[in-house]
């Protein structure tokens, strides 16, 4: 695979390469294309890579920028398709405001943790990412944080306090839930969000984060009594206590089953909602939509295929 690089300003170049780019230019303008040869290797083994451009300019670019802090951090919520053809767009123009290309990604099992194809599951998303995203040196580690042991493990904190990005993605709210609350592992998200690093959470875990976690399956298929479960509340402390409900305008059940508020349907959803404190701020998160907060300036943005919806205060 050919290793991405992307320009970097004048002033983040080490001073020494400044001086050889310098003699480089002042070779080339004395016709002595040996010297500037050779000086351009002299500057390839200090790891910067340079590009002769139109003007008589050259651009510099920085061989493996994995110890790089990005310069930004996000935010992104997807009510679904966080591997469909509409994310590429959205995980490449992130991606991009990072001001790195290679970019640790650490995937982690949690919500899913009770699933029997969990590996195969996040193994998709790797794959996907790999092949939807090129023009980045991805380095992707599925981080199996499948139980409550697992979520105090040492080596999964380690991998998470290296990572540019953060991503929990399908499975069971409440699982998610009772398997992280307390856990260094979930600490560790936290704090790595707070520093440096981008979250990324799709479906089940978009609710597993909230203030107020839906419990979908305990309704939508084991019939219990409408109620709230207790989330993680992870937003208050990177964005501002939220509930989100994913799967907003999903119509998997037809014309005869309302699965919309995320399969519980819009009868159910409106008593549910009118059991949370009345400052209670719900946002609903369409299908194939995500939601990306920019968690320096606090700008939102909605990219996909549907809508984000102030179910209950505002946006």
């Amino acid at each position: 695979m050919v290793k991405v690089t992307t320009p970097i300003p004048w002033n983040d170049v080490d001073e020494k390469v400044k001086d050889l780019i310098t003699a480089r230019s002042e070779a080339k303008q004395d016709r002595n294309f040996e010297l500037a040869d050779q000086l351009r290797k002299d500057i390839e083994s200090l790891g910067y890579l340079i590009n002769d451009v139109a003007g008589g300019n050259t651009e510099v670019m920085k061989l493996g920028d994995a110890g790089v802090v990005a310069k930004k951090r996000f935010l992104l919520l997807f009510g679904s398709g966080e591997i469909a053809p509409i994310s590429v767009d959205i995980y490449r123009s992130t991606f991009l405001q990072l001001g790195k290309r290679d970019l640790t990604i650490s995937l982690i099992t949690t919500p899913a943790g009770f699933q029997p194809n969990v590996n195969s599951v996040y193994g998709e998303i790797k794959d996907f990412m790999l092949a939807a995203l090129p023009d980045f040196n991805l380095n992707i580690q599925v981080v199996p944080v499948n139980t409550r042991v697992d979520a105090d493990n040492n080596e999964y904190v380690k991998q998470i306090q290296m990572s540019d990005i953060l991503f929990l993605g399908p499975g069971s709210p409440t699982y998610g839930i009772r398997h992280l609350m307390g856990s260094r592992v979930l600490r560790a998200i936290i704090d790595q969000v707070k520093s440096s690093a981008t979250l990324i959470l799709a479906s089940a875990a978009t609710i597993t984060f909230s203030a107020h976690s839906l419990p979908v399956y305990e309704i939508y298929k084991v019939g219990d009594e409408l109620h709230w479960v207790d989330g993680l509340d992870v937003y208050r402390e990177i964005w501002g206590s939220t509930t989100i409900i994913p799967h907003f305008n999903n119509r998997e059940g037809g014309v005869e089953l309302d699965t919309s508020y995320c399969y519980v349907g819009k009868d159910r959803a409106e008593k549910l909602i009118s059991m949370l404190p009345k400052d209670s701020k719900v946002i609903g998160i369409d299908e194939h939509t995500a939601l990306i907060i920019d968690l320096e300036t606090q700008e939102q943005v909605v990219r996909g295929k549907g809508a984000v919806h102030a179910v209950q205060s505002s946006l």
